[in-house]
């Protein structure tokens, strides 16, 4: 499966056996975004839960769930007073969060017994830096440069089934990077780790 830079995925993603119908979802607990990842499960459950910090994403991802007739229900939160969820997932959202490892425990924390926490974001790769902009800093704009297999494991040490899935991400640089001799595009690594919380 290739990734492509509207973040479209060509084929459904291989998580998608760890979805069983008629239960809860929480899309991208950590910035859902327009809801990309959000339709693409949606099917798959009975009702989904978008939660972002920002209200005018929500706003666009309200608009394309009526469009659609996909049902959506859209939060701002806060994370502490949403209720347990059979599945929890977040796409390319872990990366801006200083305390990764603190939000995954907390995560864990809205999951029914048996449910599952599902996480897809960047692999630390050398290359990686440049899946932002050039003016855009470690720090301030966003928090990490990817995540270590081994880190991202960590995450879901008080679980059960831990799965890891990775896929290329091809992506168009920022002019910034392709005036420096870059290549327009470049590939980058995705990875989709899940895993069930024990009951």
């Amino acid at each position: 499966t290739v990734w492509t830079p509207d973040w479209g995925p060509q084929e459904p993603t291989t998580t998608s056996k760890f979805i069983p119908g008629g239960h809860e979802g929480l899309a991208s607990p950590c910035g859902t975004g327009t809801g990309l990842l959000t339709f693409e499960l949606a099917p798959s459950l009975e009702q989904v839960t978008a939660f972002d910090v920002s209200a005018g994403m929500l706003e666009v991802l309200q608009a394309k769930a009526d469009r659609s007739g996909v049902g959506v229900t859209t939060t701002l939160g806060p994370l502490d007073k949403l209720p347990k969820f059979d599945m929890i997932f977040s796409l390319l959202a872990f990366h801006h969060i200083p305390d990764a490892d603190g939000m995954a425990s907390r995560l864990l924390e809205h999951l029914k017994p048996g449910g599952r926490l599902l996480v897809a974001d960047l692999l630390a790769t050398p290359n990686v830096r440049r899946f932002h902009k050039p003016h855009e800093i470690v720090g301030e704009h966003y928090e990490h440069d990817g995540f270590a297999k081994s880190a991202v494991q960590s995450w879901f040490s008080d679980c059960d089934d831990f799965d890891w899935v990775e896929m290329p991400l091809r992506k168009d640089l920022a002019e910034g990077w392709r005036g420096a001799g870059f290549a327009e595009a470049e590939e980058f690594h995705l990875f989709v780790a899940s895993a069930t919380l024990k009951a």
